[in-house]
């Protein structure tokens, strides 16, 4: 049977499900005699009012929670149970026993690890989890103001590598959960907002509209998830109303950024000396300018006329966030409504990004046993992207020039030395450039909870994620040549449908927790796109393509997959202190064969609570301690659909004497194309001391991934270049270590909290195509990470009194000293010993992007109103490759650089940068190019003051705090040029820098 989804299968579906829900909540309505039930929850330690305490019928899903006097009003039976929870209080059960009036204390709970975890389909209390999960509150997430969720996040999850992907507005960041698994599919972690599964962009989700995120990391934790969950899954769970008044609140901030680099451009003094050393000339010796620099420039270095390029490009950017939000409810409805508006110009001219987001979530008890709600989403973004033209171009451009005639018009070519290099400032000009991205998305998650008895809920999840995409971009005339324009659209619907069996039971010293689930989903993604050129009026830019003279391309595509998937999980606890969780998952994907649809994911996992033990239980300095292990498998096909069918291309051909159209085969089919599948061992440790004042947990694993979706090469003969199949494999390992301290509380109500997370990953090819055979002309090598740095080894520059040396490897004195670390045997075979010839085979692993560690260190301080914070995040052992010296071709032959590097000359002989020739390329500049990329940064620093209550409440105002926040200042590397933080592991002209950003901003409710 052909796994295939419908969607009016899906929709009949989805409607029979809430018609059952409905008979079913109405089958149960005879209800007995109900009341109302007031009262008020105040702390043990102080009597004040707790608000936000969950107030719940015991055996019902109905509940409320108290208002901020900690007051509520709940209907229940007369004979009912009321439970009162909240975080950090013990859990106290109370009869109603006909009173109408219920006044109680709550105990404050010490014990941290008492805090709710969302785990997947559930949560479970911090101390009984047995899986690798780290977590970060909303809290944590506001802390500092940022546009996407993950810049929060970077450096406070342990075994969680968030890194930049660049500086413009806009760009996003890239996650790696322990390591890079695959080769060629995707190592993107599968992210869960609300239940519903997306890989769409997630920077259309507003931060400060999140309650939590939790990040689960070993197999035992993300098995449930099964192939989807292959590389970790991060759960993000949104803001809910509670019952009780409206809550108005505002949060905003306005601020600047500032371009984060060193970078030196030579004056025009300078830029004639380093073009006279290129000649062989004396630094000084102008006798012969005149015969390679053009009259304008000339003209300008006799006049003292220099033009730096680069501060013409960059401005001080600007970011602004806006939002609004209203939460509320009453004992049957409760909302949380939202709206917010991100602004963000960047430091590169003509570069910005907006969103506007709108977040409405639900809740409604239509009976006692029926819940049903809804968590929408709805964003649009704008993004105008300038292309690096101009910061490529201004690193490269004489600045014996300007950008300016006399006459004070735009000059295109204003250096007749080159008349092939465009003004930097092009781009920049009316009507001459254009790259903007807009794009829509509706995401939901429309859900019915039904109880079925007492322990035993039924629930229905169905999230439909829309989301429209348009880019337009115009290249203009001024350069010379004629205009062109495209226009791309892409159109993603995607839905999950899921069907969850939830059943709690607790008796005696026993507890038991068993969820079953059947869920479907499916992906629909469709492109097209058109390309024209020699548009007539250059105003219309890309809104007018049909008035152009010749359309240059077109195509259009369709993409279609879905994934059937059956889960059971089961948590047991006895006596609070062994504990066992077993889970598996079947998923069938329609990304592969018949025959190979469906693979099973099994995992396994314990913990035990050695702290509950009598030998452990009186100990005054220990407070909790766990051990954990787990073990399981997930599997991967995150490769484009369509790969065993192979699919076909239009060619060309002569018949006869005119030309034919015919179809080929484009890729070689592969029917029994298979998962990859990976396995972990998990083992952790956690611990509390001193009352849990220092708590944390240290994690140790190892995960190995068989099966890779490789590309083999194949012979020619065939008519193809290489098949896709199962073949390969690799490993990571690694540890991590996170510590929580209360390192001071001082009775005049001074804190200090320390949150330090450090983390380490070893990542490896362990097989390639012919067992273990390096694959140099893709870089991948056996016992190093998939992505390294593959080149040859600069020793430093030959000096003047080493010309004879230099001589024996046929260079000469100011050129680039490599390493002699390879040769050959009589047979041919690589020695790994240096031969006196410097050839290919001394090209050597100078480095990869992973980081030997990487960690962050969170202080807190409040005193009072004020608050002070910090982050210092660290990357250590990691290799970048600086573009920014890319010495190859013609760039350092006099002519397309304007860097000021401290390069070899006879009187300053350096050991880095070598002499300049105008004739040729220095040999071997790649060796250049690569730097330790190792940085402590101050991530961010955040200051605050919330006013008195006192001076509030007559103006209405229940809550305000002021604050400022610097952002990515202060940067400590031995790379200095720019920020060395980069996804890629590149940086340079074609990368746009990051930058540093001052904001003000306030958080006010009413």
């Amino acid at each position: 049977m052909y796994l295939t989804i419908r969607f009016k299968q899906v929709f009949l579906c989805v409607a029979g499900s809430f018609v059952l829900l409905l008979l079913l909540s109405s089958s149960g309505a005879q209800a007995q005699a109900r009341q109302a039930v007031k009262g008020t929850v105040r702390s043990k330690s102080d009597n004040s009012p707790l608000p936000g305490i969950s107030v719940v019928v015991k055996g019902t899903t109905q509940g409320t929670s108290t208002d901020a006097q900690g007051r509520f009003e709940i209907q229940a039976e007369t004979d009912a149970i009321l439970t009162f929870s909240g975080i950090g209080y013990l859990t106290q059960e109370v009869p109603i026993n006909n009173q109408t009036t219920l006044d109680l204390v709550l105990a404050d709970d010490t014990r941290q690890l008492e805090e709710l975890v969302v785990v997947g389909y559930g949560t479970q209390k911090k101390r009984d989890l047995t899986g690798a999960i780290s977590s970060i509150s909303g809290r944590d997430i506001a802390e500092t103001p940022a546009p996407n969720f993950l810049s929060n996040a970077q450096g406070r999850l342990a075994g969680v590598d968030i890194v930049r992907a660049g500086g413009a507005p806009g760009a996003g960041f890239s996650i790696r959960i322990r390591g890079n698994r695959s080769i060629n599919a995707s190592n993107e972690p599968l992210y869960v907002v609300d239940g519903i599964p997306t890989d769409v962009n997630i920077s259309d989700f507003n931060p400060n509209d999140i309650e939590s995120m939790e990040v689960l990391k070993d197999a035992s934790a993300v098995a449930i998830y099964g192939s989807r969950g292959a590389n970790g899954v991060i759960l993000i769970t949104t803001k809910r109303g509670k019952a009780g008044k409206a809550v108005i609140s505002y949060d905003g901030y306005y601020g600047l950024k500032k371009a984060q680099n060193d970078l030196t451009l030579m004056n025009g003094e300078e830029f004639a000396r380093y073009v006279r050393v290129s000649r062989g000339l004396s630094p000084t010796d102008a006798s012969q300018d005149a015969s390679f620099l053009s009259p304008v420039e000339v003209n300008n270095l006799n006049a003292g006329t220099s033009t730096n390029w680069l501060d013409l490009i960059l401005r001080d950017g600007i970011q602004q966030s806006h939002q609004i939000a209203a939460s509320g409810g009453t004992d049957q409805t409760t909302y949380y409504l939202s709206g917010s508006l991100f602004d963000e110009k960047g430091v590169l001219q003509a570069s910005d990004y907006k969103r506007y987001s709108f977040r409405a979530n639900l809740d409604s008890r239509l009976t006692q046993r029926l819940k049903v709600g809804v968590s929408a989403t709805v964003a649009h973004d704008v993004q105008h992207v300038m292309a690096n033209a101009p910061y490529a171009n201004a690193l490269s451009f004489s600045p014996l020039v300007t950008p300016f005639g006399v006459d004070g018009t735009f000059v295109a070519y204003p250096n007749p030395r080159e008349g092939n290099a465009t003004n930097p400032l092009l781009e920049y000009q009316p009507n001459q450039y254009a790259d903007e991205r807009q794009k829509y998305r509706i995401f939901a998650n429309l859900f019915g909870e039904y109880t079925l008895a007492e322990g035993l809920s039924y629930r229905l999840n169905f999230g439909p994620d829309f989301s429209t995409y348009r880019r337009g971009r115009y290249n203009g005339t001024l350069a010379g040549s004629i205009n062109d324009a495209s226009v791309d659209h892409q159109q993603n619907f995607a839905y999950t449908l899921e069907n969850i069996l939830n059943y709690d039971k607790k008796w005696n010293q026993h507890s038991l927790n068993v969820v079953g689930l059947f869920s479907t989903q499916k992906n629909r993604f469709e492109s097209s796109a058109i390309g024209v050129r020699d548009i007539p009026i250059e105003t219309s830019s890309f809104y007018d393509l049909g008035s152009a003279v010749e359309v240059t391309s077109k195509n259009s595509s369709l993409t279609e997959w879905g994934l059937l998937s059956y889960m059971g999980r089961i948590n047991y606890g006895f006596k609070d202190r062994y504990l066992l969780t077993l889970s598996g998952r079947a998923d069938g994907s329609s990304r592969l064969s018949r025959g190979n649809y469906w693979a099973f994911f099994p995992s396994v996992s314990a913990g035990w609570v050695l702290s509950e033990e009598q030998f452990l239980r009186t100990s005054k300095v220990l407070s909790f301690l766990k051990l954990r292990a787990g073990y399981g498998e997930v599997g991967n096909t995150s490769i484009a659909p369509f790969q065993t069918l192979g699919g076909l291309d239009r060619s060309t051909y002569a018949f006869g004497n005119a030309p034919a159209y015919g179809y080929a085969l484009r890729i070689i089919p592969n029917p029994d194309l298979q998962w990859e599948i990976s396995r972990t061992l998990n083992v952790g440790l956690d611990f509390g001391f001193l009352n849990d004042r220092l708590s944390g947990s240290l994690e140790v694993y190892d995960t190995r991934t068989r099966d890779l979706l490789l590309n083999r090469l194949i012979p020619i003969t065939s008519g193809y270049e290489s098949i896709l199949q199962n073949i390969g494999a690799t490993r990571n390992r690694g540890w991590e270590l996170t510590l929580n301290a209360g390192i001071l509380r001082s009775t005049s109500g001074f804190k200090w909290d320390a949150l330090l997370n450090v983390f380490s990953n070893q990542e490896e090819i362990v097989e390639l195509f012919n067992g273990r055979d390096d694959d140099v002309g893709n870089q991948w090598f056996i016992g190093h990470p998939i992505q390294v740095f593959y080149s040859f080894k600069q020793e430093g520059i030959w000096r003047t009194e080493e010309a004879a040396q230099a001589a024996e490897v046929g260079q000469r004195p100011g050129d680039i000293r490599i390493a002699d670390v390879n040769g050959r045997d009589a047979d041919g075979r690589l020695t790994n010993q240096p031969d006196g010839v410097i050839n290919a085979d001394d090209r050597t692993i100078l480095g990869s992007t992973v980081p030997a560690w990487s960690g962050g260190l969170t202080n807190r301080f409040s005193f009072k109103g004020i608050d002070f914070s910090f982050l210092l995040y660290a990357r250590q052992g990691q290799t970048i490759r600086s573009d920014f010296h890319n010495l190859g071709g013609n760039q350092w032959q006099g002519r397309y650089n304007s860097l000021n590097y401290d390069y070899w000359t006879p009187d300053n002989q350096t050991n880095h940068i070598p002499r300049p020739y105008a004739s040729s390329a220095p040999l071997y500049a790649d060796a250049v190019r690569y730097f330790d990329g190792s940085f402590v940064k101050i991530r961010n620093i955040t200051l605050g003051y919330t006013l008195p209550k006192s001076w509030l409440e007559k103006v209405g105002i229940s809550s305000l705090r002021l604050y400022g926040t610097a952002d990515n200042a202060f940067i400590f590397s031995g790379y200095k040029l720019v920020d060395p933080e980069t996804a890629s592991g590149i940086v340079g002209g074609s990368t746009p820098m990051t930058s540093a950003t001052y904001v003000f901003g306030l958080n006010l409710k009413f």
